[in-house]
């Protein structure tokens, strides 16, 4: 799964939707899917950090691109994102869903005692409800088209919980959950759903959070838009499900008890730019 080899020419003329598109794994996964010849529809909340993906593309020779800035938490806003996509490339073969957050305020993480109710739906509401959103607005189409791939992007903090962290936990447990439902419901239609856990991965908020975080266990993010590359170019008849990536050098994850690779690389870094 390194650089064009791996899927070189796989996914020409595919058009592949990516939420989160302006930096960490969702920038790093907008370059990776163009190099194989996708056009790419770039999703971020920030128009500017849109705009600097499609540049980055542009500068590569890239196929041709789309840039949307857009709210995932956002019914009309993901309605009109799919709809800008389908006018201008006619389909959409691909969403890969990184858009996230890990909390809604600055500052130390807070315990469930302390949290403002606010915090807990920004943080739901923007990685639950925002995956639901996503999802719904591109199924349409793929249903139309008999076929499809959708990775949504959860964590490890989606497989055990970690203290300081419930509203993450929570979103990224659902994010799982809904993919799960989601991929029975669309699964004779041809459309695939399938799930990428990661551990750290060096984003810019992984960076942010570098003083709770631990130090150089970080995967870059194109090594996770290198398993997503892979995923999306599997045959029709493979699927993988749940698929966990974290660095080889930090310690061993555990499902249940225990501490993960670095609880605090968690709540540093993993939902959000992704």
């Amino acid at each position: 799964m390194n650089g064009k080899t791996q899927a070189a020419g796989l996914l020409r003329d595919q058009v592949a939707v990516v939420t989160g598109g302006g930096s960490g794994i969702g920038q790093a996964t907008c370059l990776r899917l163009a190099r194989e010849g996708a056009r790419v529809v770039v999703v971020d909340l920030d128009p500017a950090r849109a705009e600097e993906t499609l540049k980055r593309l542009s500068e590569e020779g890239l196929p041709e691109a789309l840039g949307i800035g857009a709210n995932v938490a956002i019914e009309e806003d993901m309605a009109a994102m799919a709809q800008r996509a389908i006018d201008r490339f006619g389909r959409i073969d691909i969403l890969v869903h990184c858009a996230g957050i890990i909390r809604a305020t600055k500052g130390n993480p807070r315990m469930v005692a302390e949290m403002e109710t606010r915090e807990w739906d920004d943080v739901i509401g923007t990685n639950l409800r925002g995956t639901f959103l996503a999802n719904r607005a591109v199924i349409p189409a793929m249903i139309r088209q008999r076929g499809g791939n959708i990775v949504n992007i959860s964590s490890t903090s989606g497989r055990q919980g970690f203290a300081f962290a419930a509203a993450y936990c929570a979103s990224k447990f659902g994010v799982m959950g809904f993919s799960e439902s989601l991929a029975e419901e669309v699964r004779t239609f041809g459309i695939k759903v399938q799930v990428v856990c990661p551990g750290a991965v060096d984003t810019p908020l992984w960076q942010q959070n570098a003083s709770i975080s631990a130090p150089g266990h970080a995967l870059p993010p194109e090594r996770v838009a290198d398993l997503i590359a892979y995923l999306v170019t599997l045959p029709p008849d493979a699927i993988l499900q749940n698929v966990v990536i974290m660095p080889f050098k930090a310690r061993r994850w555990k499902k249940r008890g225990g501490e993960s690779p670095g609880t605090s690389e968690e709540h540093g870094k993993a939902g959000e730019d992704k």
